[in-house]
């Protein structure tokens, strides 16, 4: 027999530091699979207020996996085997997830199934561990439930809004689910363990392939490309968007401004591919990914909010392309990527925020003026993003720099056939749009002082043939 002292206070139930860090990876494996997987499915959903939701979600699951991933690594300090062996078990689930078709099972299995029993998990820890000697781990918790009770209550806002009834037509869907998350023992791995759904009619779809080409939302007319510089061989739609350009350069680059950045959901679409075809890569490369993929969403939804704040009916008028991203779908992901730092490098070297700024300025536009000055700051990050991984991708070396020339050179060059290729279609047509918005635009114009500001612009384009003529 020893002498002891009684012991200090009660404790809860299993709580150690070994323990919370494996209950914890089961909850980042979950986020970090989540984050790839809705960055992939977002490419894949055409309707625009389902984009930008997931788009949203994606980026906040990239915040929760990395607040994650920082707690365990504290709690299991010095080891560092965070990202390895994540349970197959875990990854499958996910996995089963993106074979929901189409949008309406994808959403209504994350938004019914998965992130509701994420939340449960995340609450069976809450009541679980100590709150002083876990306090971190509960600060951080606590944020992501808040954050994904509010995903959960925007997309069933939204579903009813504009797919009624999706959550009861995907039950179906959502029950098979819940089963395979029973199978596994819940998200946090400690429910009692049900058989494998394996002979449920819905189960053995095969496995969820990304979309190399994108449709638009159906509510628009299908079109390739959004401005003229894009097609060089639309004579007819250069002479269009001159007539708007002939009202006056400021009010020009007030519409080009929105429409191009309503259009930029092409940048984001390639982004987030790429964190969906690159499977192996550093942790960090994903939490860039994910901000790099948001951001240019959300500067599509500036365009948006500038179209609708002038009180245009935007699937009438404007054109919303897919031309970029379906010509580059084919394409290495690393092609890709390459063309993209490629055009949003050029815009920086070129000084070409700065000039469109002082532009909008000219024209008092301050909302304009507001989203392109967040919009520099966003690239600015995003050329240090595309320059950190393609060097990472490519190697560090001359060797490395060569390749990136050969693959945007090649890049350019596949862009170059594609529109050369559909040329003639009646989608590459974009006369009809600028002809109507013209008579629009003319009808609300109104006059300021002129400030005398000579107006000298051209975009980057893919084509410099374009830009000559």
């Amino acid at each position: 027999m020893v002498k002891v002292l009684p012991a200090s206070r009660s404790s809860h139930v299993d709580v150690r530091v070994e323990n919370a860090s494996r209950y914890l990876k089961r909850c980042y494996v979950v986020e970090r699979q989540l984050m790839r997987t809705v960055a992939a499915k977002f490419v894949d959903t055409s309707q625009w207020d389902f984009k930008r939701q997931l788009a949203n979600d994606m980026w906040q699951a990239s915040r929760h996996a990395d607040a994650l991933r920082t707690r365990i690594l504290e709690l299991r300090y010095p080891r560092r085997d965070v990202d390895k062996k994540p349970d197959p078990a875990l990854m499958a689930l996910v996995a089963e997830c993106a074979k929901g078709t189409a949008h309406a099972e994808f959403i209504g299995g994350v938004y019914g199934v998965l992130l509701p029993e994420l939340v449960r998990a995340y609450q069976g820890y809450l009541s679980a561990t100590d709150p002083l000697d876990d306090a971190p781990s509960i600060y951080i918790v606590r944020h992501i439930v808040a954050d994904l009770e509010m995903q959960i209550e925007r997309m069933r806002a939204l579903a009813d809004e504009v797919s009624p009834g999706l959550f009861e037509r995907t039950a179906a869907w959502q029950g098979y689910l819940r089963q395979c998350c029973a199978a596994v023992g819940g998200i946090s791995g400690l429910d009692e363990r049900a058989p494998a759904p394996a002979d449920h009619p819905l189960a053995g779809r095969p496995t969820y392939e990304i979309g190399r080409s994108v449709m638009r939302d159906e509510r628009w007319r299908p079109v390739l490309f959004h401005l003229p510089h894009e097609n060089k061989y639309d004579v007819e739609g250069r002479k269009a968007w001159q007539r708007i350009e002939a009202l006056d350069k400021r009010v020009a680059m007030q519409v080009w401004s929105a429409i191009s950045h309503f259009n930029e959901i092409w940048a984001a679409e390639v982004v987030a591919a790429s964190m969906w075809d690159f499977d192996d890569q550093p942790w960090d490369f994903y939490l860039d990914l994910a901000r790099w993929a948001w951001d240019e969403t959300r500067h599509s939804t500036m365009g948006y909010r500038a179209l609708q704040g002038w009180g245009w009916d935007v699937p009438d008028l404007i054109p919303w392309g897919n031309a970029l991203y379906n010509a580059l779908g084919p394409m290495p992901p690393i092609q890709r990527l390459a063309l993209l730092y490629y055009y949003e490098d050029s815009l920086l070297r070129a000084g070409t925020k700065q000039i469109e700024i002082k532009i909008l300025e000219s024209a008092q536009d301050d909302g304009s003026v507001q989203d392109m000055d967040f919009d520099w700051a966003d690239e600015a990050i995003h050329v240090s993003y595309g320059y950190t991984w393609l060097r990472h991708l490519l190697g560090d070396s001359n060797a490395g720099k060569e390749e990136l020339t050969r693959l945007t050179d090649d890049a350019r060059e596949i862009i170059a056939r594609f529109v050369a290729e559909h040329k003639d279609d009646p989608q590459a047509k974009l006369a009809p749009y600028f002809e109507r918005l013209h008579d629009v635009i003319a009808s609300m114009l109104h006059d300021i002082p002129d400030d005398a500001l000579n107006v000298q612009w051209a975009p980057v384009a893919a084509d410099e043939e374009a830009l000559k003529a």
